[in-house]
Parts: structure tokens; sequence; C-alpha cells
């Protein structure tokens, strides 16, 4: 073999072990440019992210978003860069406010009553938890800030109300049934609905979720 062929031969083998290496690199890229996501929730929920934005580097929202304690939590846990984007609302919404569920106090009756919600589809697919009145408060206020309106399960229930009214943009009411729910919504246009769900059983409280969000 003269000296010419022998360098055509190396050429070939540098070249076809450099096009896997350069396809590789390709397709690194390639999924790099796909880590980035687009949520067009206005309340964004751990549990949304979860189902949504794993494996993403960059998750994106409307400007006007609620993200929870929760989900940033989770951000930060996962390393998830939150990019806020265009304030416009989904065009699922029909320009509805969307609703959040924040659970203080739990039990058997309300993740029954949650569950029925999610599935239902009306009224239930964005939860929070708060750990205490005035974090279930703080939930409250911003998801009214950001547009949007919900309904807490406390058994502190008047704290919870009294707290999030020093917003001047929140109206928060205490509701315990359907009749109260009707009082409230024909004086004024609430905003936050807090519900003691303590002896409460599962047909009360959906019946009551059903009013407040009709």
């Amino acid at each position: 073999m003269d000296q010419q062929a022998l360098i055509e031969r190396i050429v070939a083998e540098v070249m076809g072990k450099l096009r896997p290496a350069e396809a590789n690199a390709r397709r690194s890229v390639e999924s790099r440019t796909e880590t980035r996501f687009r949520l067009s929730e206005n309340i964004i929920t751990a549990d949304l992210l979860a189902e949504n934005a794993a494996g993403r580097s960059v998750v994106e929202v409307c400007s006007r978003a609620v993200v929870t304690p929760s989900a940033r939590d989770w951000l930060k846990q996962n390393k998830v860069e939150l990019s806020r984007g265009s304030s416009a609302k989904a065009s699922s919404n029909n320009g509805k406010s969307e609703w959040l569920l924040v659970v203080q106090t739990a039990g058997e009756a309300v993740e029954a009553v949650l569950d029925d919600a999610g599935r239902s589809g009306a009224i239930g697919s964005h939860r929070e938890t708060a750990s205490d009145a005035a974090s279930a408060a703080k939930v409250a206020v911003a998801a009214v800030e950001r547009g949007g309106k919900c309904v807490v399960f406390s058994a502190e229930p008047e704290i919870v109300a009294c707290l999030a009214n020093r917003n001047e943009k929140v109206r928060a009411a205490v509701v315990a049934d359907a009749a109260t729910v009707d009082r409230v919504k024909s004086g004024f246009d609430g905003s936050a609905f807090v519900v003691d769900p303590t002896g409460q059983s599962f047909f009360e409280l959906r019946n009551l979720l059903r009013r407040i969000s009709k």
C-alpha cells in the first residue's frame, strides 16, 4: 500500500469515528433545546410541575400565574428555572377565573371531595396544602392577586378569612352550607371561601363546592 492510500485509509477511519460523536453532540444540543416547557395554567402547584415538568430545565408560565409555595420548593429541589412569559390567560379558561383548593385541615371527607372535584373538572384541578391558618391565608391572597379564586378547608375559618381580608383585593367569607354560600354570593363577589370541614360529610362538602363554583 502506497503512502497516499495509507493516508486516505487513516482519514476514512478517523471520519468514521467522528460522525457518531457529531451525531451525539447534535442530539445533545437538541435535547437541551427541548428542556424548556410552557404551562398555561394560572395556578402552578407542585403536583402540576411533577406531572408535566420532570426532566425540564426551564418552565415558562404566564406573568400573572400563581406559583404556590410547594411549587417553588419543587422548582428549587429539581433545579428547574422559572420563567414568566405572556400575561394572557389560557384559551381553555374562556375568561373565567381558575379555582385553587387550599387544604389546611384534611380528612377522609375532604380527600374524597377533592378527588371528586378533580374528576368533574369544574373545580379542583389545582390544589395546595397549608400547615396553618396564616399559610392558608397567604396562599389564598396570592391566588386572588393573580386573578384566581380559592376555597380553603380549615378548622380555623374565621382566622383564615380575617387574615386574608387584610389584603384589599380579597373578599373572603366563611361558609358553612349551601344557603350561606348563596347569601354571600348575592351580597358581594367573593374571591375566597373558607370552609370548616369538621363534622361535614362528603356529600355536604361536595354540595358546598358545587354551589361556590356555580
